[in-house]
């Protein structure tokens, strides 16, 4: 599904590989997405519509809770996404939680 990164990409956090549904509000209208992985610091979300980078909004991950997030790159239909603000940002843990598939 996803190639990794070449060395010269290589992040400082480690990702963990997941599919869990989501839902994006942008712009106070929502859209189903998915969350391919996720890291200490942010999402890797697939959502097949154009966002611009630096665009905030909120991502409602299900089974989870709601977390405002921001683009911090684009590649459509992957964006690269920070959490900003949410209960809980280690979305690692959450993973052993509700395991890395939310579908029901």
């Amino acid at each position: 599904m996803f190639e990794k990164s070449e060395e010269s990409q290589k992040r400082a956090d480690e990702r963990v590989d997941v599919l869990w549904d989501a839902v994006a509000t942008i712009d106070e209208k929502e859209y189903p997405c998915e969350v391919a992985n996720i890291s200490t610091a942010g999402v890797l979300m697939k959502l097949d519509m154009d966002i611009n980078k630096n665009h905030e909004f909120l991502l409602n991950v299900e089974s989870l809770n709601e977390f405002a997030v921001e683009v911090a790159w684009c590649n459509r239909p992957f964006y690269g996404l920070i959490l900003m603000v949410g209960d809980d940002l280690k979305l690692k843990d959450y993973a052993d939680i509700i395991g890395l598939d939310n579908t029901k």
